[in-house]
């Protein structure tokens, strides 16, 4: 089992020997560094002997669960400000402070989900 940051540690040199192994890896003489890091961890995959690195698979994870834990601070305040505004005689003040939770819980989702969409463009998985 291979890791990228194993790959990522040889030089192109060494990438190329390795990509000759591979029958499914055509023009590897012509191709950069990066572009051989590629098309080796496509190749590896097919054949079930590339390892994700598991430090970047933990940080999804753990930007999930944060999210979902927002997510779940997120419904009450919402409902308690369609309450507010339903009723006869609107607290403004107490509205603007719900609003205000509201907002700072949604740019939280949104900044994880940001760090999220990075971890997963290293990985080269679809968001």
């Amino acid at each position: 089992m291979t890791k990228r940051s194993e790959l990522e540690k040889l030089t192109a040199t060494k990438l190329r020997e390795m990509a000759h192994a591979y029958e499914e890896i055509k023009g590897a003489s012509g191709m950069a560094k990066g572009q051989l890091i590629e098309v080796l961890v496509a190749a590896m995959r097919q054949r079930g002997t590339f390892q994700e690195d598991l430090s970047h698979a933990a940080a999804i994870d753990q930007l999930e669960a944060q999210r979902l834990k927002v997510r779940t601070e997120l419904g009450p305040l919402i409902r308690n400000k369609r309450a507010l505004l339903a009723a006869e005689t609107h607290d403004h003040a107490q509205i603007k402070d719900v609003r205000a939770k509201v907002k700072r819980l949604r740019r939280r989702i949104h900044r994880i989900r940001v760090q999220e969409n990075q971890i997963k463009k290293i990985l080269k998985i679809k968001a």
